[in-house]
């Protein structure tokens, strides 16, 4: 009964009526390749309890849609620079311990600490990864066999299939790769989550939930499922069973439960335990329990237990934003954090796949909780569930008439609704890679990953995504540092009808619909005409005489000219000579160049660079509709 016991405390912060998005890496609230300002199935993945609206398509590679019948390729193909792109589908490469910026907007506020700087809300920021994984009982990655997963972006928006059984996990895994259907969590996983008990001990106010599963929740109540997520995985943080997932930080008002909450009870470095009963014929017709007694002597499964042996997570207080705003936090930028990669090495220790010798596929989730101070979120559990027959009120009702005192007066009626009133929101990637890095960037410098955040539109058009910027938009850095430069962008961002309740169109320069981008040096931020590339050598603001360029694996450009061509035209041009050589003329809005960078440019800063200041634009999206897509450089 130990873990029921811990399972009662583990009520945690669900979440009043709100959403979060997700904005680099590019949150995908389930969209793939719409071409309408809506998403076709918010079901597709994953339960996001986000508008229809947000969300940004998954990267093509060429200037052409991805085929829906054929989107993907290995890395060595997908990233392959010195052929013409194929139209496919392109994922952001990273390297193994460089800097992502994570960025987001969660609508109904957080931040502040619970006893200096009240907010309205309690809140929480989970920040997790996921990676490829096959099924090896010896890895810490798949000790159990619903853990292991093949990450797909997916080539169509439908939701995978479920296994109807356990000997139909194999076929129903094979059907949605044939159907090109995508998938973040296995056919397993679902299959186990139908199949186990869930945890009874949680608090339910006055719902009634249709079913003893981990399918039904206080917020899921009729077992409904999104992609192949598990319901009661998705509702809770920490969690009792294992998950396919590592934790990398959690950000909180409450930081005083750091120490003795979140950190003892992280799957990343603290023993998980289950009853491990898929195979066994007594629990056929059967759940399976999350007792360990009850695991052994009555349906007479296996009782495992496991460790990731992964670091622990960070976890600190949460950034402050307004309540009811999709904007900026307190300082004047975006919510963010800065996550360092694992490194290759040691998620394929844990039991990750390696491709082609040097990736890792993953995906990353942000989990935004909330609740109010209604209840004491910490502290309730099932006896408080609304039981009159017992003399038992929860302390929340679904839309209750308040007796305010008033002999005048029935009463005033409260708009609550108990399966929403605390909740959870998410939003996830589309799939990226780790990269082992090349013997050019040393394993103990600094490494940080210039990209672009953003979609095709006005402000009006996207929301709630947000128009095109650089991200980081103003990064500070030292010599000897790498800065990788890379975007992606979609073919089919036209933000059409249905528009919901938004504003249908897509603001902006050249074929509607497409994301375009380049990196062009200016003089100075008030400035709009990109240095001239036959005076780059002679102008003091110039940043190429103090950097070395190279291709992300580790292929040196030695003429700073070529590298910036390929900068400048989106790989369009790898040299000048082949520049020279085309037969028609370059599109000067980038509509023939590639929607993504592929692999991107690597820009080792020179020590002739110390306290310099750079500053670059995108020439197609420095407009009027996007304002200004701008960032600067700054070498300390």
């Amino acid at each position: 009964m130990r873990l029921l016991t811990v399972a009662t405390v583990i009520v945690l912060l669900w979440g009043v009526q709100g959403d979060v998005y997700m904005h680099h890496p590019r949150g995908s609230n389930n969209r793939l390749n719409e071409r309408s300002a809506e998403r076709d199935n918010g079901n597709r993945l994953f339960d996001s309890q986000n508008n229809n609206r947000g969300g940004y398509n998954v990267g093509d590679k060429s200037d052409n849609p991805f085929p829906e019948n054929n989107p993907f390729r290995p890395p060595a193909e997908t990233f392959d620079y010195t052929t013409a792109p194929q139209d496919t589908q392109y994922q952001f490469v990273w390297y193994e311990g460089s800097n992502v910026l994570i960025e987001w907007a969660n609508q109904h506020g957080c931040g502040g600490h619970e006893g200096t700087d009240t907010h309205k809300l309690n809140c929480e920021i989970h920040l997790q990864y996921m990676c490829d994984a096959a099924y090896d009982p010896t890895k810490r990655a798949a000790p159990a066999e619903e853990l292991n997963v093949l990450l797909r972006d997916g080539g169509n928006t439908a939701t995978p299939d479920e296994p109807n059984d356990y000997a139909g996990i194999a076929t129903t895994f094979a059907n949605n790769n044939g159907q090109q259907r995508g998938r973040h969590e296995s056919e397993a996983w679902y299959y186990a989550c139908k199949r186990r008990q869930r945890n009874y001990a949680i608090f339910h106010a006055d719902q009634n939930l249709n079913g003893n599963s981990m399918q039904f929740t206080r917020q899921n109540n009729n077992g409904n499922r999104r992609g192949l997520e598990c319901p009661e995985e998705r509702d809770y943080y920490p969690y009792w069973n294992p998950i396919p997932w590592i934790d990398i930080a959690t950000m909180t008002d409450h930081v005083e439960k750091c120490a003795d909450w979140y950190l003892p009870n992280s799957q990343n470095n603290n023993t998980i335990c289950w009853c491990d009963g898929l195979l066994d014929t007594a629990t056929a017709n059967n759940l399976i329990t999350i007792n360990e007694t009850e695991c052994g002597e009555t349906i007479g499964a296996t009782w495992k237990c496991n460790n990731k042996g992964m670091p622990p997570p960070t976890c600190g207080p949460a950034a402050w934003s307004r309540v009811n705003h999709l904007g900026n936090g307190r300082m004047g930028q975006m919510n963010n954090y800065n996550w360092t990669l694992p490194k290759v090495d040691d998620l394929v220790a844990y039991g990750a796949t390696l491709y082609d010798g040097n990736f890792v596929k993953c995906i990353l989730r942000l989990r935004y909780n909330i609740s109010t101070d209604d209840y004491d979120a910490y502290n309730i559990d099932y006896r408080m569930d609304d039981d009159e027959r017992n003399g038992i009120v929860s302390p929340i009702r679904q839309n209750p008439t308040i007796d305010i005192g008033s002999h005048d007066l029935v009463g005033l009626r409260l708009a609550i609704n108990t399966n929403q009133f605390g909740r959870t929101f998410q939003d996830r990637s589309h799939v990226f890679y780790i990269r082992r890095r090349p013997t050019n960037v040393p394993a103990d410098a600094t490494v940080w990953n210039l990209n672009i955040r953003g979609k095709r539109g006005n402000i009006v058009q996207t929301y709630p995504s947000v128009e095109y910027d650089f991200v980081p938009n103003r990064l500070h850095v030292a010599p000897g540092t790498f800065v990788h430069v890379q975007w992606t962008g979609s073919n089919t961002h036209n933000n059409g009808n249905p528009a919901g309740d938004g504003q249908a169109g897509d603001a902006g320069e050249g074929t509607g619909g497409t994301d375009r981008h380049n990196f062009v040096q200016i003089r100075a931020p008030n400035e709009n005409y990109p240095l001239p590339l036959d005076k780059f050598g002679t102008l003091p603001e110039s940043i190429w005489p103090h950097v070395t360029c190279s291709r992300f694996d580790g292929v040196a450009v030695t003429n700073w000219v070529d590298c910036a061509l390929i900068l400048a035209t989106s790989n369009t041009y790898k040299t000048v000579a082949e520049a020279n050589a085309a037969t028609t003329d370059f599109n000067p809005t980038l509509d023939d160049a590639p929607a993504s960078l592929t692999g991107g440019i690597v820009l080792e800063i020179g020590a002739t660079a110390s306290g310099k200041t750079f500053f670059y634009t995108c020439t197609r999206n420095n407009n009027f509709s996007n304002r200004s897509q701008k960032g600067v450089l700054i070498v300390t």
